[in-house]
């Protein structure tokens, strides 16, 4: 029993010397070929070992983003093994024979110094393209040089895809436009599609288009950051790009790629609109209108309506204009002008409503209206009126006196009996002394403070919706929940429907929504280092989830059973995100 015991000290031993010899770090590059269209991926691990993700220094045209760690566990012949993984995801924007590292790779005992090279080459019938700007690139350019403020401007971006390459057809603006300033969001709508040839190329040229006003005066940059997603067939071994007939078409194998497409930078300078020259008759408008006026009924009787009907048509600002005045006069009474609902986009429409007090009226006053025209650069005033009106006046009925004919009936006196005659009966219930009053009630009390905390509750939300409008990052902050939950409803749809590709894709945006907005990052630097140096807790749940997504996006089968797979990692990702949720951060 004791040499039995000897024996396990001395192999325990030995087993763990042994450990610590084999500890070792290793990286590898697969595939260590690709071309512009595909990605690589980066694999640190640290063998019988464990030690933290490395991180790598900037390579000109290389993108190295950190995806999360794995782990491995081996048992051959009574020996176990074990593996810590960091993986890493390469995405070239230009060709060449690219050198990563050094770097230094620390793990406990000892460090390593590691490097690797990966190959970037053209596609094998493009004699021409070095770089992924040079097959898909994008321009803005506008209409208008100089607006003036509250002056509608058009942008037009052309989206440019070397002609062979495959795309799924839907584009995403995901930054690059002027965050404050801007009289609402842009919305972009595709106008239209051509083939157009540059420099002896064949291009796909996709034309988005938008209209933009801005509330303030100075310049404005636009250099939309736009992505789309580009078909790839799926290979098993190594990737020659895309159009490959065998792999491709025979069994229909295929990824899609997000590419963050380079675009020109447009500045605009916004002019203020001139104070000096302006009538007193100017609510506003900015552009170019025209100016038109009815009036009816035209024959009244003093004291009843008249409704003066205006409409303002042309292309401009009409959502800031307000109504012309009407001169005020002791012979009208004059209510409010109100906005009129009209289903043509391009005017907008007011009706006021005079009251004429006598017949002495004859017409109603002129209305004029002045705005700033864009293209004379000046002020224009459009009158319209007088409008002749026929009053009848009202005759005045004299005052009738009716006078108290005396009463001949001479009413009999009756006697009662008693000196006193009381004019209101004995009660039938007395109140006593110890009864509440009803103004001393509970109730009427919580009626007079109503009011008080109705105001109290129209303050607070004020100051609230206030304190959102200046504070971008707490109102992002509070829109993480709701925009994270659209994509996981998304994702459980098409969960159901057993479509994967759909489903890791919701599952990602769930991902960079809630983290972008919690974390107030712009759509392009939601990645995992980013996230993971900001959140306290749940880093390897964080890790885990970015990196499981972000394989199955591009092609990495599950061991296990796909759709058990994507149910586990939804219940992951909702208690995930719950858990951020209680975080302070």
């Amino acid at each position: 029993m004791v040499r039995y015991s000897i024996f396990l000290v001395l192999y325990s031993i030995f087993a763990s010397a042994g450990t610590a010899l084999a500890a070792d770090v290793q990286m590898s590059i697969q595939p260590q070929l690709i071309s512009l269209l595909d990605r690589a991926v980066l694999k640190i691990e640290f063998i019988d070992c464990k030690g933290s993700a490395v991180d790598f220094p900037e390579v000109d045209g290389l993108k190295i983003q950190y995806q999360g760690q794995s782990s491995e566990t081996r048992i051959v012949n009574m020996r176990s093994s074990s593996k810590v993984i960091h993986s890493y995801l390469i995405t070239p924007s230009k060709t060449g024979d690219f050198p990563i590292g050094p770097v230094i790779a620390q793990y406990k005992g000892g460090e390593k110094e590691l490097t690797g090279r990966l190959r970037v080459i053209k596609k094998a019938d493009d004699q021409e393209a070095q770089e992924l700007s040079e097959l898909m690139f994008s321009e803005i350019s506008s209409n208008r040089e100089a607006p003036h403020v509250h002056e509608p401007f058009g942008l037009e971006l052309k989206v440019h895809i070397r002609d062979g390459i495959q795309i799924d057809g839907n584009f995403s603006i995901r930054g690059g436009m002027p965050e404050t300033g801007m009289d609402g969001e842009l919305q972009w709508n595709i106008a239209g599609r051509e083939r157009k040839e540059i420099k002896g190329s064949i291009f796909n040229v996709y034309t988005l288009v938008t209209t933009a006003k801005t509330l303030t005066a100075g310049t404005f940059a636009f250099q939309p950051e736009v992505q789309l997603n580009v078909v790839i067939p799926r290979q098993q071994r190594r990737s020659w790009g895309f159009d490959d007939p065998f792999f491709g078409d025979m069994f229909g194998r295929q990824e899609t790629r997000p590419v963050v497409l380079d675009c020109n930078k447009l500045d605009i300078g916004v002019r203020p609109v001139p104070t000096v020259g302006r009538p007193e008759s100017f609510t506003g408008g900015v552009g170019v209108f025209d100016f038109d006026v009815q009036v009816g009924p035209t024959e009244v009787k003093a004291g009843e309506p008249i409704t003066i009907r205006m409409r303002i048509a042309g292309e401009g600002n009409l959502s800031q204009i307000t109504p012309p005045t009407i001169a005020d006069s002791h012979d009208f009474k004059l209510y409010d002008a109100r906005t009129v609902e009209s289903k043509n986009p391009n005017e907008i429409r007011f009706e006021q409503v005079v009251i004429p007090k006598s017949g002495s009226v004859t017409n109603i006053p002129p209305v004029s209206f002045s705005y700033f025209n864009t293209k004379t650069t000046d002020f224009r005033t459009l009158k319209q009126g007088p409008f002749p009106v026929s009053v009848q006046a009202v005759a005045q009925q004299a005052a009738q006196v009716i006078a108290s004919m005396p009463s001949t009936i001479q009413q009999e006196t009756k006697i009662l009996g008693r000196d006193i005659v009381y004019l209101k009966p004995l009660p039938k219930k007395w109140n006593g002394s110890n009864e509440t009053a009803w103004h001393a009630s509970t109730l009427f009390k919580v009626l007079l403070a109503l009011p008080a905390l109705l105001l109290l509750a129209v303050a607070g939300t004020t100051a609230r919706r206030n304190t959102l409008q200046n504070n971008v990052a707490l109102a992002r902050r509070q829109k993480a929940p709701k925009a994270a939950r659209k994509h996981v409803q998304l994702a459980e749809q098409a969960l159901r429907k057993q479509d994967g590709a759909a489903f890791h894709e919701a599952m990602w945006n769930a991902l960079a929504d809630y983290f972008g907005h919690r974390l107030n990052l712009p759509p392009g630097d939601v990645t995992l280092q980013a996230v993971l140096a900001r959140v306290p807790d749940e880093k390897d749940a964080i890790a885990s989830l970015f990196s499981t997504i972000e394989q199955r996006r591009y092609g990495i089968q599950p061991e296990t059973d796909p759709q058990d797979e994507m149910k586990a990692l939804l219940n992951r990702l909702s208690t995930t995100l719950k858990k951020c949720e209680r975080m302070k951060i």
